[in-house]
Formats: C-alpha cells, structure tokens, sequence
C-alpha cells in the first residue's frame, strides 16, 4: 500500500497581556495618601500605565515561532517521501511480486489488486516506469505460459490466467505478446483466450500512442488471428472482430488481417458483424455500410439483446450498439463525402425521429441529439 506524506499545521495562539486593576475601599488601605482621590468615579489612568512597554521581538523570539516550525515540516516532508520512494520501489520488484502471485493465499490476491492499480490509466505520474518494466513483463509473461501448459480448470487458475491476460496488456512492452498469443489459442477456457484476444488489442492501441509509434510485430500474429476470425465459437469470433479493428488501425498492419475483417462484417453473429463494421468503419471502407444500417434497426436490435438476462443489460446492450453505430456512420459519411449513402442516412434519420418514443425504454436523450445533429449535416 502506498503511504501519502502528510503534513501537520502548528496553531499559535497570541497571548495578550492582562491588567488587573484593584478597587478595594480606602478604608481598607490605611497606607494611601489621598484615599478621596483613589475613589473619584472621574479618576481616569492613561493606557501607557495600563500596558505593558512595547519592545521589538527578539530574534530568538522569531526562531522559535517560525524558523523551527518550518524545519519540522520540512524534515517530515522529506521522511514522508522516503518511504513513499522506497515503497513504490518495493512494490515494483518483479521478483517479489511475482512470488506473492505464486503463493496460493491470500496475498496472492492483495498484490494482484495493487499491481492492477498502479496500471491502470491515470497512474502514470505516479509510477511513471512501470509500465515500460521489460523485467516485471518477462517475469508475468513466464508465470502465465506455466499457468496455461498446466491447464488446471479450478476456480482460481482461472482467474489467475484471466488476470495475467489483463495485466500484460497494460504493459508498453512487447514481452507479453509470445504468451498471449498462445493463450488466445490454447487455453482451455474460451474466457480467458477471449481476454488474451483483448490484452493484445489493448496492447497494439498503446503502441500506437507511443512516440514514435509502434505495431505489435510476431511471427504468428496473422496465423493466430486468421485461425481465431474463423473459430466456430460466436464469442471469440466477436472478439477477435473487435481486435482486427484496432489492429488495422496501425498503418504498417499486415493486408491479410484487414481480409479477415473483410469476412466478419458478414459474420452471421450479429456481435461479431458489428463489430467488425466498427473496425471497417475507422477506416472508412464501405464494406461497413450494410451492418452499419442494421445496427439501427429496431428489429435487429430486439434479436441481438433478448439473450441478456435483464431489462437492464438489455438496454445497455442496446445503447452500447446505438453508441457504435452512431460513431460509425459518422465516420463513414465524413470519409466518404462523394459516395452513395442513402440508406445509411435514412436509418439514423428513422433513429432520430422515433427513437425517443421506443418502448419499453427510449433511447437516450445524447444519443437522439447526436443522431440529429448528424442528420441536420
């Protein structure tokens, strides 16, 4: 766990001087001189007899109130960052993070959940090296090809497995590409080859952020996914349709993969046509236009969401597709202002007028401006 230097604020109270004057009667003082005087209600006593005399502060005075306090928070400050330094150093030692995911208790788990979180999106400031840790890739990427040649089918393999897919994609590295490739097609759980399917699409779209930018490069990238485009399980096929996409988003990506993508669009699984169209769509190939068009209609959307398990999921299912297919028309008319788009536009202009009035549920009030902001262009 990460500890946060804190910082404590000193209060300084000012303490003014009292004056405490005495009223006792005359009768009572037998020593005063002129006891008439002493009581006359019209006695009045200047405020230099009243206060004290005033001297300037001295410079001990001024050392101790401000120069010491900011010593104090100084030395705190630097001790706080100390062991922030040498716990973020800890924290990234593969070798021990490593080992707590080999460990089969609970500690497993606890690093697995700080690892994931010093990776995540928005933690580069913090741990600005780590995500370009070849040696922390290396040592994951090795645990994970152990965890798929023993194949073990329990509860927590699984989701061992289904982590370390994950977490390799969040890497900057390529050392995690051999074993997620070979996890896309060996594993024997379709939802952990699935999360290695994504791991690399996640990969590849970090690549191509870098400066200068890079493409995933291996030897059996194009052989592993034209093998999975064509895999009979609906679900992989959707995925890998999803990663084609950002894989065709690099300009140095292989023709073949942009092929296969070419093919799923007219995938009979809906998922797996939509979002290959996304993908086409990126790159304004009108390949796109057909799924595009459908992913508007109501029909289309009532057969692909009814498997879900709730009204819920459904309508998040629904306004998922309605997102995409919003972005991906706009793409298309943008990167194709002299083709013939007819029916495209008259599929988000039915979207726009009635999709407010759609029952059980309307779409969204955003996705309805869009639409008709699309339209009015």
């Amino acid at each position: 766990m990460n500890v946060e230097p804190g910082m404590s604020k000193a209060e300084v109270s000012t303490i003014l001087p009292r004056t405490i004057m005495s009223s006792s009667p005359a009768s009572e003082n037998p020593t005063s001189e002129n006891p008439t005087k002493d009581l006359s209600p019209s006695a009045s006593v200047s405020a230099d007899e009243l206060l004290p005399p005033i001297e300037p502060p001295s410079g001990g005075f001024i050392l101790q109130l401000f120069v010491i306090p900011a010593v104090i928070v100084l030395v705190v400050m630097l001790f706080g960052l100390l062991f922030t330094t040498l716990a973020t150093q800890g924290e990234q030692d593969p070798l021990k993070i490593v080992a707590a995911l080999r460990s089969s208790n609970q500690a497993r788990w606890q690093k697995a959940d700080e690892l994931a979180n010093m990776l995540r999106p928005g933690m580069e400031q913090r741990y600005p090296e780590l995500k370009f840790n070849s040696e922390l890739a290396t040592e994951l990427a090795k645990l994970l090809d152990e965890q798929v040649d023993e194949g073990l089918d329990d509860k927590n393999s699984i989701s061992l497995r289904y982590y370390l897919c994950r977490v390799l994609g969040e890497f900057n590295v390529d050392e995690g590409v051999d074993v997620l490739l070979k996890t896309a097609r060996e594993d024997q759980e379709r939802d952990v080859r699935r999360e290695a399917i994504n791991a690399l699409a996640v990969l590849s779209s970090a690549f191509g952020e870098l400066d200068p930018p890079k493409s995933i490069e291996h030897p059996q990238l194009v052989e592993t996914f034209t093998a999975l485009a064509n895999d009979e399980d609906d679900l992989l096929r959707s995925q890998t349709a999803f990663a084609l996409g950002v894989f065709a988003m690099s300009p140095d990506a292989d023709p073949l993969l942009m092929s296969e993508l070419e093919l799923l669009v007219d995938d009979l699984y809906s998922d797996a046509r939509y979002n290959a169209a996304l993908g086409l769509a990126r790159q304004g190939n009108l390949k796109a236009v057909a799924a595009v068009t459908e992913m508007f209609d109501t029909e289309a959307l009532a057969m692909n969401i009814k498997s879900e398990t709730s009204p819920a999921l459904q309508r998040f299912k629904r306004d998922t597709i309605l997102d995409n297919a919003l972005d991906a028309a706009r793409l298309l008319i943008e990167k194709n202002p002299d083709a013939d788009l007819a029916k495209l536009r008259t599929a988000v202009k039915q979207f726009a007028e009635s999709a407010a009035d759609w029952q059980p549920a309307p779409a969204p009030k955003s996705l309805v401006k869009r639409a008709r902001e699309l339209v009015a262009e």
